[in-house]
């Protein structure tokens, strides 16, 4: 029995490569995300200043979080969201709890820049902590941080 290559940063930073190009997000959140991921958009109402965001929330499914925050904040833009990454930090599996064994973390810290479709320019800085499985090398629950106040700007102007 072989056993399975680890995730690294290159392995991050390839799959995130194919998002440079907006329009392919929703491919490659096809290809690299379990259909039944757990995503949260920070902050989802839970805290003092409630729900910052429309797009703000706890999803349960790659086809929820494409349809309740992907294309909304696409939507306002000409070509979508141009996603580059600053930086991509990765914690093997050993040196998780046993809780979380067959499971790598990853930190990609990316800067999105977009035209709107009001021809301003547009920019928002994200963190996204990723769980992925071992086995299938498919993000299983999302974290993503984000500006709630750009992402309102231009939720604003797709009205």
């Amino acid at each position: 029995m072989s056993k399975a290559s680890p995730i690294t940063a290159t392995h991050v930073r390839t799959w995130f490569k194919g998002m440079e190009n907006a329009t392919d997000a929703p491919k490659v959140l096809q290809e690299h995300v379990d259909e039944n991921v757990e995503w949260m958009v920070i902050n989802p109402g839970d805290g003092p200043l409630g729900k910052t965001t429309p797009i703000a929330g706890l999803y349960h499914s790659r086809e929820e979080f494409m349809k309740g925050a992907l294309f909304p904040l696409i939507a306002p833009f000409k070509d979508g969201i141009k996603m580059e990454i600053i930086d991509v930090f990765v914690q093997p599996s050993e040196h998780n709890d046993d809780s979380q064994r067959g499971i790598t973390k990853a930190l990609v810290q990316m800067k999105g820049t977009a035209m709107m479709k009001n021809s301003k320019e547009w920019n928002n800085y994200y963190a996204w902590v990723l769980h992925f499985n071992n086995s299938t090398k498919k993000v299983i629950k999302y974290t993503s941080y984000l500006d709630s106040a750009a992402v309102n700007i231009a939720l604003e102007q797709s009205n």
